[in-house]
């Protein structure tokens, strides 16, 4: 009967730790140069916003609206890395030995009811273990359709626009 209420109570654990968010902010800071900043709010309703604030092709809030397909993309790429509660991957974290200066740093917040979650993390934290969440952060809002509000030329990596639609010609 023990050992019934054990798996019981570790189920419920498991599942309140990966239950689906209902919305997830990804915020996205400054560097040393002239790289994007902005703020992108969605739903699972399908609602998202995007803010841009500083070097984007779009200043200000804009509105936009995603499928659910799209939002699962979206929710299931970032779900590896959903702590519980707040972790902070910056300078003096165990995961951030190799710092690199000048980078700029993301924040994404998961949110569902009363439970918030939240990464904080500095792209200059080069250590090895990073470079694959750095990635998935780094091309998350690609799964969204804010490209054309973000910028037309990736800096990451160079590729030009988002969209394989749009004329390169300008």
């Amino acid at each position: 009967m023990v050992q019934i209420a054990v798996m019981a109570l570790t189920l419920l654990v498991l599942s309140a730790e990966s239950a689906p968010a209902e919305s997830i902010t990804v915020e996205r800071g400054p560097c040393l140069g002239e790289c994007p900043v902005y703020r992108i709010e969605v739903s699972a309703s399908g609602e998202g916003t995007f803010d841009g604030r500083r070097f984007t092709a779009v200043q200000g809030q804009r509105k936009f609206s995603i499928t659910r397909q799209e939002w699962s993309a979206f929710q299931g790429v970032l779900a590896p890395y959903r702590p519980r509660g707040t972790e902070d991957i910056t300078p003096g974290h165990p995961r951030c030995r190799q710092m690199a200066t000048d980078h700029p740093s993301i924040i994404v917040t998961w949110a569902e009811g009363k439970r918030t979650d939240r990464l904080i993390f500095n792209y200059g934290c080069k250590d090895p273990e990073n470079a694959a969440m750095a990635r998935v952060l780094s091309d998350a809002p690609d799964l969204l359709p804010v490209g054309e509000f973000i910028e037309e030329r990736r800096l990451e990596d160079g590729a030009w626009d988002r969209h394989p639609s749009t004329d390169h010609s300008r």
